[in-house]
């Protein structure tokens, strides 16, 4: 029998490792898209692929259920170019692989795929683009996105209630994203060159937020902070790092089942029909 405790990442899996979790019930797959970009003069390009990862895996180990796929990385980073070590994908490329992840996994016999993103990019397309996917495997499989924003602000709001202010927790290498990387990777992380970003409180007010980012997206974030960085990560610590990802996990999990409990409800009204 092949020993399934604890072992979610499908690449480090062989392919029967895999098929019997599938049979054992792991039949949810995560996609997390992820990128290769800038984040300051003290985070690596990678630190999206990386956080993508914890936060899938712990996502899963929640769930019971699911098995991660490989991060899809590059993503779309067009907004980061002009920092060197920045890699993006066009939009058509970006979704064309979307598509073929989740044609793949449905042939492996995932009856679930959810899709989500660890780098804001991402996330539009995503959203806009997965509906169309979904309705092309409806008949074999569920897949469906999780907006960024359902779980993200739970550790913005944790932060607040500590009093570290959303200027400083950043939306980009700021203090959030800084603390989960010295927990998660710490030997990546250069704290001796963590320096301020954007720090204008307007810029991060919630109800402006969206067109902040679109600003970003039009105009390059060299442009906002020539550092690469939105927020401050000067202060930020692994053990604040891993209570941040934690309740990160905890929302994205909630925010998952919630999901897939009406297609389970959908299920068992179908199979009572015919009586």
């Amino acid at each position: 029998m092949i020993e399934l405790a604890e072992k979610v990442l499908m690449e480090d899996m062989t392919w029967k490792e895999i098929e019997e979790a599938i049979k054992a019930g792991k039949d949810t797959a995560i996609v997390v898209a992820g990128s290769i970009e800038q984040h300051g003069p003290h985070l690596p390009t990678s630190t999206d692929t990386t956080l993508g990862y914890a936060l899938a895996e712990a996502c899963a180990k929640k769930l019971g259920n699911a098995l991660v796929a490989p991060v899809i990385r590059p993503g779309l980073s067009e907004h980061h170019i002009g920092f060197p070590g920045t890699i993006t994908l066009s939009i058509d490329t970006f979704v064309n692989i979307l598509y073929d992840y989740c044609e793949s996994l449905v042939e492996s016999g995932f009856k679930n795929i959810i899709i989500l993103s660890s780098h804001g990019g991402n996330s539009d397309t995503i959203i806009t683009y997965t509906p169309r996917i979904a309705k092309v495997f409806m008949d074999k499989a569920k897949i469906f996105a999780i907006p960024t924003d359902r779980y993200i602000n739970a550790s913005i709001d944790y932060l607040e209630k500590k009093g570290v202010s959303r200027v400083k927790a950043g939306v980009h290498a700021g203090y959030a994203e800084t603390s989960m990387m010295l927990h998660v990777k710490p030997q990546a992380t250069r704290m001796d060159l963590a320096v301020e970003g954007l720090a204008n409180e307007e810029f991060y007010k919630p109800e402006r937020l969206k067109i902040s980012q679109l600003e970003s997206f039009t105009y390059g974030l060299k442009r906002l902070t020539p550092v690469g960085v939105l927020g401050d990560p000067r202060g930020a610590t692994a053990e604040e790092g891993k209570k941040l990802l934690e309740i990160t996990a905890e929302k994205l999990t909630e925010e998952i089942k919630s999901f897939l409990k009406p297609s389970e409800t959908k299920s068992k009204h179908k199979k009572r029909s015919p009586q």
